[in-house]
Parts: C-alpha cells; sequence; structure tokens
C-alpha cells in the first residue's frame, strides 16, 4: 500500500493532507524518515510511525473502554470531557465513537470504534443485545422487585420497558440485565420499585466482560478474539419470530 494512503487510512485524514505529512518528515517506516509518498509498505512486517508513535495498519478499530466517572460519552465538547478524550494518540482516529452511551456519572465497560455497522448491531433496539450493571443503592428495594422487573413495566412518564432481570447481590446492591438503551433506564426502573441509585456500573455487553483488572479511564484494543466471539453471539441475536412485530 502507498504510504500517502496508509497515513491517510490509519489516522483518518484526507490523502491530501496524508501526503503533505510524508512530504514533511513526521513519517518514519522502520525507524527511518521517509518523504516518498508512492513508498509501498507491507501491511504487516512494517512499522510506520508518525512523529515516533507506530500507527495502526488501516482498518476498522475497535476498542474496550473502562469509563470513569465524570466524563460524558461523546466524540467532542466544548464543556465536557469526553471519552474519546481519554484514548492514547496511537489509537485515535477521526472516525471512533462511543458505541451507545454510558450516563456522565456511569462507570464501566464502553465500546468505541469506527465500525459503524458492528456499533449499530450492537446498539439497535431490535438486536435485544443484553448490558448487565451493577447498581448501588441508597437503601433496600420494595419487596418483589424481580417480579416488577421480570414481568416488565412502564415508567413514569408512559414509557414501557421490556421485561429485564433484576438479581439482589445485597441489601443495597443488584444486578440489572437489559436489552434496552432507553435514556436512564436502568435509574428509572430501579426507581419503579423505591430504588435510589447512588453509583452505577456496566459490567457486560453480550458476550464481553470488562476486565475488572482495567482501570477506570484506561483504553484498550478489543482482541481479535474477543471481537470474534462478539460476532459470533451477535448472529441472529434479536431475529424477528413469526409474527412479532
Amino acid at each position: 500500500m502507498r504510504l500517502d494512503r496508509f497515513i491517510s487510512m490509519s489516522v483518518g485524514v484526507p490523502r491530501k493532507m496524508a501526503g503533505a505529512i510524508v512530504r514533511s518528515g513526521r513519517v518514519q517506516v522502520q525507524g527511518e524518515i521517509e518523504r516518498n509518498c508512492k513508498r509501498q509498505v507491507a501491511l504487516s512486517g512494517e512499522v510506520v510511525a508518525l512523529d515516533g508513535e507506530p500507527l495502526r495498519a488501516p482498518g476498522h478499530t475497535t476498542l474496550v473502554m473502562n469509563k470513569p466517572k465524570g466524563c460524558i460519552s461523546a466524540t467532542q465538547s466544548r464543556e465536557h470531557e469526553t471519552v474519546i478524550d481519554h484514548v492514547p494518540a496511537k489509537w485515535a482516529h477521526a472516525k471512533l465513537a462511543p458505541v451507545g452511551r454510558l450516563d456522565k456519572d456511569t462507570t464501566g465497560l464502553l465500546l468505541l470504534t469506527t465500525d459503524g455497522g458492528l456499533s449499530h448491531r450492537i446498539t439497535h433496539p431490535k438486536r435485544k443485545v443484553e448490558k448487565a450493571y451493577i447498581a448501588g443503592l441508597k437503601a433496600p428495594l420494595e419487596p418483589g422487585a424481580a417480579a416488577v422487573f421480570e414481568a416488565g413495566m412502564t415508567l413514569a412518564d408512559g414509557t414501557p420497558c421490556r421485561p429485564a432481570r433484576l438479581e439482589i447481590l445485597t441489601d443495597t446492591t443488584v444486578r440489572v440485565v437489559l436489552t434496552e438503551g432507553r435514556f436512564h433506564q436502568v435509574k428509572r426502573m430501579l426507581g419503579r420499585v423505591g430504588g435510589h441509585v447512588v453509583t452505577l456500573h456496566r459490567e457486560r455487553i453480550g458476550p464481553l466482560v470488562l476486565d475488572p483488572s482495567q482501570a477506570p479511564g484506561e483504553v484498550q484494543p478489543l482482541m481479535p478474539a474477543q471481537l470474534v466471539t462478539l460476532i459470533d453471539a451477535l448472529q441472529g441475536v434479536g431475529e424477528q419470530t413469526p409474527g412479532e412485530k
């Protein structure tokens, strides 16, 4: 692949800009400065770096983040820190975006990807991909709360929610498993059964579980085997059954 095309696809900039970057001497191939845009580079076996930072080979990037409290699930903001601000420069890409969202004060598993198709498959309501959360409560829930979740409920504003799973872990700690992603849904559902959420942490998306050793704010690439497992799990998930609308 031509070097300027490699830079364009890896960094997410127009081909003309990539050419200017190469000619400026900011690009190294195998540790040597390369100014020739037409230089052919192997997608595997040759290390291409920009300003000394190795670049990923062109192709989609999917990252796993342990979202910290206080940042928003957006690509840019003039007022708030965003999840993109935590992405190391070596994985930064113009098309990188969060898959769905977590509230500002919610922590835990968040995927970031340049693959719009993958993002759509995970977040589309018809796919019914499970997301699991651990909620810390101010006080115990009302008796029979798990049955209310299992039956499905209507929120205070009239929004209907699909049946969900509620597991009581301790008097003030519960696990909630949903197949939707409505605005503040976990907090609002728990509120319907007397719960006041003080902490909320997402631990799982489909088969992908957040590594407990991954520190808040830390970003890691989704390993190929993890990606294959995730894609395999999405096959057929949420497909309509006969008569379903």
